[in-house]
């Protein structure tokens, strides 16, 4: 009966993994004939709906490119890239914007903006419309986007909640203590804020200094930028900013946009202007622009390295693409695009807090070898954040990128446990052990450390600090003692990170990949290809990708994972009609609770 019942259960687990395998196979089809040959009609009207631009590489939306599938969403860098191609576009008159949702980090608002700007020098106009620019929310960052447009509108209720920036954090010091949790670490230097959140119950005068130095940063470039496309003082910019939410009336008598008007009005204003007889979606503009496209053999490989910094395979999101980045599977798309003789550079496209130590070394490694061997032309673009291990692994890039307001640098380092034993007898719960080394347990929960051990920590905390200066010293060729003033793990915009010289250049994706095509001279054109390829996808789901990943694919994760579930409850079963068996479990040391 036992057997049959097992046979049942793979069976029609079997089935669940065929029937997502058909799903993605199907939708794989139906992206192929959706992607067949489209066309554009002359006096088109490019209408760009904000809220569909989503993730920087790859959209970070929908289930395995559901979403994409359908057109809906556009990554930014897709989009920048679109819109430089329509502003030479003869069938592209103009662009109209709808701004009344923006999902982009200030970086990325700083990416499109000047997308547009370079669009607006073609001399077609581009309109842009929110139903509000902020409401109960902040609305700084709609307005900065939407400045750089030709015409901006708002409807009559629209309010302007201009009110600056705001830089704070939370700390659970205090919660832990009527826990009884003690937080046990350090870190390298005063503006490695991250322990700060355990042991603090507010800013050390370190952590206000570099969270001010910030904000102020960003808010000045965003300042600047809006007096200089709208013709507005920036002491009255301040002033605004100083006030409170201002109404569509008194945003427009202050010289923040041009008209009140509903959507269908401004849609008439600028057919008035360029005389469109069609509008087309961002997204119908990337089929057309892909179908018409003339593939060379000459490639610009396009990596990004999203999210928390690990050993091992990149996370899988529900998009299908990359949610993490994996130290295996980043060297080995690295790797991949070294030994294709087609590419002719890589571009890095690093969005990145930090993470694991070992795993941004690994990557650091990779990069530092082909730029040391000279193979290729390897360089960084900086997104919305590359800190800590984000900065670790640009360190040895040939070129570094950096957005003006690009959060990055933060040379430091955090060692730490949070030592829970008599949380845990709050709870009736205690442990025992045995263990054949003293320091076993030197990161368990349930230990605090000894004088030894926490001299340890504190050694290594300095040897990881040390290298970590020496190496974005020897990365941006400067003396050790120079790039520690600029380290002790402080956080700089990238327009101070220049300042400071550890980025090159102030500027996107649009920049780096100039600089790229630059060092190819003998090349006129290339095409982009985004790792991994969509072709490869689905490898990398099944895990036969191995030169790339060397990891299980997710697939394979889990057919593993349904295969324990399955066995573990036939455990159950038996443990259930058998207590000799929970004996003998009991007995191997293996609980089952």
């Amino acid at each position: 009966m036992e057997f049959i019942k097992k046979i049942v259960v793979r069976f029609f687990m079997m089935i669940g993994i065929l029937t997502v395998i058909i799903m993605i196979s199907s939708m794989v089809i139906l992206q192929s004939i959706l992607s067949m040959k489209k066309t554009i009609d002359d006096d088109t009207l490019l209408h760009l709906n904000i809220s569909s631009i989503r993730g920087d590489v790859t959209t970070d939306s929908g289930f395995f490119m559901l979403e994409g599938l359908f057109g809906r969403s556009v990554s930014l860098i897709d989009t920048i890239q679109l819109i430089n191609n329509a502003a030479n576009d003869d069938k592209i008159v103009g662009i109209f914007a709808d701004i009344s949702s923006v999902n982009l980090s200030f970086s990325q608002v700083e990416e499109l903006r000047n997308a547009v700007d370079n669009f607006r020098k073609s001399g077609k106009p581009a309109y842009a419309w929110s139903d509000s620019f902020g409401e109960i929310e902040n609305g700084t960052k709609h307005y900065y986007l939407a400045s750089i447009f030709d015409k901006i509108y708002t409807q009559p209720s629209g309010m302007l909640g201009f009110s600056g920036l705001v830089g704070g954090s939370v700390f659970f010091k205090e919660t832990l203590e009527k826990l009884d949790i003690e937080p046990i670490g350090s870190n390298r230097e005063e503006y490695k804020t991250y322990w700060n959140m355990f042991t603090e119950n507010k800013f050390t005068e370190a952590h206000r200094e570099s969270t001010r130095s910030l904000i102020d940063s960003i808010f000045k470039k965003i300042a600047d930028d809006i007096s200089l496309s709208r013709d507005i003082p920036v002491e009255k910019i301040y002033q605004i900013a100083d006030g409170m939410p201002m109404t569509s009336e008194e945003t427009m008598n202050n010289g923040f946009i041009d008209g009140i008007e509903y959507r269908e009005k401004v849609l008439e204003l600028i057919k008035e202007k360029t005389g469109y007889k069609k509008r087309t979606t961002i997204s119908y503009y990337r089929d057309v622009v892909a179908s018409d496209s003339k593939k060379s053999d000459a490639k610009i490989a396009l990596i990004e390295l999203p999210g928390t910094i690990h050993r091992g395979s990149s996370d899988i999101g529900p998009s299908g693409y990359h949610q993490s980045s994996g130290s295996a599977t980043i060297s080995g798309m690295i790797r991949r695009a070294v030994k294709d003789e087609n590419v002719k550079g890589i571009l890095l496209r690093v969005n990145s807090p930090g993470g694991s130590v070992i795993a941004s070394e690994t990557i650091w490694h990779e990069i530092r070898e082909i730029v040391k061997e000279n193979k290729k032309p390897i360089v960084v673009s900086m997104g919305s954040v590359a800190a800590s291990g984000g900065y670790y692994v640009s360190m040895p890039a040939e070129k570094i990128f950096a957005n003006h307001t690009t959060i990055t640098g933060s040379i430091g380092v955090v060692l730490g446990k949070l030592y829970m034993e008599q949380f845990y007898k709050k709870l009736g719960i205690t442990f025992d052990h045995v263990s054949t080394g003293k320091n076993a347990m030197i990161f368990s929960t349930n230990t605090r450390l000894t004088d030894e051990q926490m001299n340890y920590v504190e050694k290594s905390l300095d040897n990881i600090y040390g290298s970590f200066v020496s190496r974005a010293a020897e990365g941006r060729k400067m003396e050790y003692e120079e790039m520690e003033k600029h380290a002790k793990g402080r956080v700089w915009t990238g327009i101070q990170a220049k300042e400071r010289n550890l980025v090159d250049e102030t500027g996107g994706f649009k920049e780096a990949l100039e600089y790229i095509k630059s060092r190819v001279p003998d090349v006129d054109e290339f095409t982009l290809v985004k790792y991994p390829e969509p072709e490869r996808v689905i490898s990398m789901l099944l895990g036969r990708d191995e030169v790339t990943y060397r990891q299980p694919g997710f697939f394979s994760r889990m057919i593993e994972s349904m295969n324990r579930l399955a066995n573990f409850y036939f455990y159950i079963k038996r443990i259930s009609s058998n207590n000799d068996e929970l004996f003998k479990l009991e007995e191997s040391g293996v609980i089952v609770r």
